[in-house]
């Protein structure tokens, strides 16, 4: 998720799972400003606790500096790490995930839940007691409000649920994203049958009842209860969810905030909802459930979160508490935002910050730890290797356009790269090699365990050779004197420092093998128009650096799927444009088969084919890292809580010496 804006927030439906996730990733760091450039360290970890740094100004108080000021944190709307990481920390949803795990999930709103055998139907149990921070009580009507609002405003937040609680092919052709069955619940609720067969009767129709929504009123009971739709409220405190498809990783989306509770009543005070339209209001005022509170907004500079004081999980006894329920330590959080390197690291290096976020896509390239490691006062994290990665850097091959729709350049192009050179030179620590397209520590990563594309200049020289290319080898020789030179030009982020130095590198492997590499330096605004034409545009990059991270802890559908199948070539996820007949009919079903062993077969099958049709170069999976003071406490990352999670940081005085 992004630094700056995206493209429009109104979504195609069949596509919209995954564009805002390709446009975010591809404006990674963009608006980042160098410094000079750091020299190297060869450590990661050192002792902080015998120097003497000046202890907080205010224990109450943590500033985090950013690069990525908010535009939204609406639940409906809200895409980008930074707008993540403010409504992870303000709403809340049924379930989260457990501290750091990934594949466990505790309680939140819901007491308990059930899933089906066949992941078709998901049950929860509401907890009594629940309230907005405003003393507005939540119970299952408050969910059945808040993601039927999601998906009608058929904003970009809308893509989490579709064709698995809407129908993305019927929000296409007729322009509106309805939670399925809710226009017969509709027409059963009023004896309206025209509800069935008008979507835009439909769609107003729904809009006006979550616009005037009164739990009291019989007709909206009678509506919310009808059996056959997305989400039933069995009784007031029992919610069912029912699945257009079956989909194993459904609890991975009631985990994220577009399954939030949104206030009923705060949300028709103020605007209401329209189908396929934002609520401005709501796109900077809040109404949560959770720990903190939008108290201040600045936009471009700052938002401050303050705990909540009407918190309802503060007063749980701990038999029916969690860690994530956990009241917040520190009472006010600001969010400070700016777009230069250099005063990210002074705002660090001075005490001024305790932070730099937003985690996911942290605020500096990994080129800028080492110098910032020597800093005694803040603490360099990096996740090891046995943590899951989430966000990985490749470059894309336009198989589309000649030369690069010849399978042989591209697996030549492959094997001219360095990737430990690097790894070493870039990731600076904070980098692993990888197999794409699923991130390492994740499941279903490699199946086959494929080893990563070896660098090996004499054979990419062959390859090219066989194919009659003219290759001119810095020492002179000439290979194939008659034949056609092979030039390529290669795209990037020009305000991305990793970026710049991997497009020098590449350059200068790629002359190792007699291959012209012409660098394009462009804006992010520009490298997205560029990848929003069609694959066989004339200025469609034929090579592209490119940064990617799934929405939602599916790495079959949001890693792998989105990266290969043809529906989302370009902008949407398939950078690469690559279109393989077999892999296609394979990942059109692959995101709802339940059976693991299955799964696995096919994610295998899909590795094998990608990894010898090479459309991208996998450079190296990123590890998680962060900068925070050495008095900072309870600061973890788990790639399901996008950003901070701010509730369980707290200052330990004595962890630095103070002076």
């Amino acid at each position: 998720m992004p630094y700056g804006d995206g493209v429009s927030r109104t979504v195609i439906a069949v596509i919209a799972i995954v564009v805002v996730v390709a446009i975010v990733i591809g404006i990674y760091y963009a608006l980042t400003i160098k410094p000079t450039p750091p020299k190297p360290v060869t450590n990661v970890t050192k002792p902080v606790t015998t120097v003497s740094c000046p202890l907080p100004s205010n224990t109450s108080v943590i500033i985090s500096i950013e690069n990525e000021p908010p535009n939204s944190v609406d639940p409906a709307v809200g895409f980008y790490a930074g707008e993540d990481e403010i409504m992870t920390n303000v709403y809340q949803g049924l379930i989260m995930f457990n501290y750091t795990s990934i594949n466990s999930f505790v309680p939140i709103i819901a007491s308990s839940w059930q899933v089906a055998p066949n992941y078709t139907v998901y049950v929860f149990n509401i907890r009594h007691g629940v309230y907005f921070a405003n003393g507005d009580p939540v119970n299952a009507t408050t969910f059945w409000f808040s993601i039927y609002r999601v998906i009608l405003m058929n904003q970009v937040d809308a893509s989490f649920f579709t064709n698995i609680l809407y129908n993305g092919t019927e929000a296409t052709v007729t322009g509106y994203a309805i939670p399925w069955g809710a226009c017969h619940a509709l027409a059963y609720a009023t004896g309206n049958s025209a509800y069935t067969s008008n979507y835009t009767l439909c769609a107003y129709a729904l809009a006006n009842v979550l616009s005037n929504f009164n739990v009291h009123n019989i007709t909206i009971q009678k509506l919310m209860s009808y059996p056959n739709q997305a989400i039933v409220v069995l009784d007031p405190y029992t919610l069912e969810f029912k699945l257009l498809n079956p989909y194993m990783f459904f609890l991975q989306i009631l985990a994220e905030y577009p399954a939030s509770a949104v206030d009923p009543v705060f949300v028709d005070q103020h605007g209401g909802v329209v189908p396929n339209q934002q609520n401005t209001y709501m796109n900077t005022h809040t109404m949560g459930t959770g720990p903190y509170q939008v108290v201040q907004w600045v936009p471009g500079q700052m938002v401050v979160l303050q705990a909540n004081p009407n918190y309802w999980a503060a007063k749980l006894p701990p038999s029916e508490s969690n860690i994530m329920l956990t009241p917040p330590k520190i009472k006010t959080v600001i969010l400070e935002y700016t777009s230069s390197a250099n005063q990210i690291i002074n705002m660090l290096e001075s005490g001024k910050a305790q932070l730099m976020g937003p985690l996911a896509i942290p605020a500096l390239p990994p080129l800028y730890l080492p110098s910032l490691e020597q800093n005694p006062c803040l603490r360099v994290v990096i996740e090891p290797p046995s943590a899951p990665t989430w966000l990985f850097l490749m470059i894309t091959l336009d198989t589309q356009k000649y030369p690069l729709n010849i399978t042989a350049v591209r697996v030549a192009l492959v094997h001219a790269i360095n990737y430990t050179e690097i790894l070493d030179t870039v990731a600076m620590g904070a980098g692993e090699l990888y197999v794409g397209p699923i991130s390492p520590g994740m499941p279903f990563y490699n199946p086959g365990n494929l080893p990563p594309y070896n660098y090996d200049p004499n054979l990419a020289i062959q390859i090219l050779k066989s194919l009659g290319f003219k290759l001119t080898l810095p020492n002179g020789t000439v290979i194939n004197p008659n034949g056609q030179p092979l030039s390529l030009t290669l795209t990037y982020v020009s305000d991305d420092p990793a970026q710049v130095k991997i497009a020098q590198e590449v350059q200068i492997m790629l002359s190792q093998i007699g291959v012209q590499l012409t660098l394009n330096p462009v804006t992010t605004q520009q490298e997205e128009n560029l990848i929003s034409q069609p694959c066989t545009a004339p200025r469609y990059p034929q090579m592209l650096i490119w940064y990617w991270y799934p929405s939602w802890l599916d790495p079959v559908y949001q890693d792998l799927v989105v990266q290969t199948n043809a529906m989302y070539s370009g902008i949407a996820g398939n950078v690469a444009c690559f279109n393989n007949t077999v892999v296609n009919e394979i990942t059109n079903v692959l995101p709802f088969i339940t059976n693991e062993t299955l799964m696995t077969q096919y994610v295998a099958e899909v590795y094998n084919i990608t990894y010898q049709q090479a459309p991208d170069i996998w450079l190296y999976a990123i590890r998680q890292y962060w900068v925070q003071s050495c008095y900072v406490q309870g600061v973890f990352w788990n790639p399901g809580i996008l950003g901070y999670y701010f509730p369980l940081m707290y200052y330990n005085t004595t962890a630095c010496s103070p002076s």
